[in-house]
């Protein structure tokens, strides 16, 4: 069946008051993520989800929430992580795989095939970063990951061929409202577990 202008043009207008009430709203406290929304695909209505973000709420929950410790028994690490994030079901033994509506945080200890320095390490990948710091025993790197998405990571030696690394990767309108997390990933320093049980 196929849809007038008049009727494409009133559900168009339709819409767009309803992102304008619903913009209003979120000036205030946004306590629902999720809404339900009709948009045109192909000439026809469809119902899909909108994520609508308020930057000072999502930055308020980053910056109050508890956060959980994920433990690398193998490398004897652990990491830090917002308890409202989701665990993935990809994460293992030395992978932690954390995600909140498009914001993902990885944790990812590996083996090299050879031993490398630093220095090494950094000029290997850092060709498609942006932004780029070298330490004694980290480097960071910062760039685009595509699709209006960035990344923020920091690769720390562990051992002689032994590395890990944390990444967030985030839409690039979000950078100012996950800044805790990000600064978390800048910040971090490895306390080896000492057992088993450690905490």
């Amino acid at each position: 069946m196929a849809i007038t202008k008049g009727v494409r043009k009133y559900a168009m207008v339709a819409l767009m008051m309803a992102f304008m009430v619903s913009a209003c709203h979120q000036k205030e406290v946004v306590k629902r993520e999720v809404v339900h929304d009709t948009v045109f695909v192909d000439n026809s209505l469809k119902k899909v989800d909108t994520v609508f973000y308020d930057s000072k709420w999502l930055r308020n929950r980053f910056e109050t929430a508890k956060w959980k410790k994920w433990r690398n028994y193998k490398d004897s690490i652990a990491v830090e992580y917002p308890e409202f994030m989701k665990y993935m079901s990809d994460s293992r033994e030395r992978k932690l795989h954390v995600e909140y509506h498009g914001v993902t945080l990885l944790a990812v200890a590996y083996d090299d095939e050879s031993e490398k320095s630093v220095q090494e390490k950094y000029e290997a990948l850092n060709m498609g970063a942006v932004t780029k710091s070298v330490s004694q025993n980290s480097f960071l790197l910062a760039g685009n990951v595509g699709d209006r998405r960035l990344f923020f990571e920091k690769d720390i030696k562990l051992k002689n061929k032994t590395w890990m690394y944390l990444r967030v990767e985030f839409p690039s309108e979000l950078t100012w409202a996950i800044d805790p997390l990000l600064q978390y990933v800048k910040d971090f320093q490895v306390n080896f577990l000492l057992f088993a049980g450690d905490s």
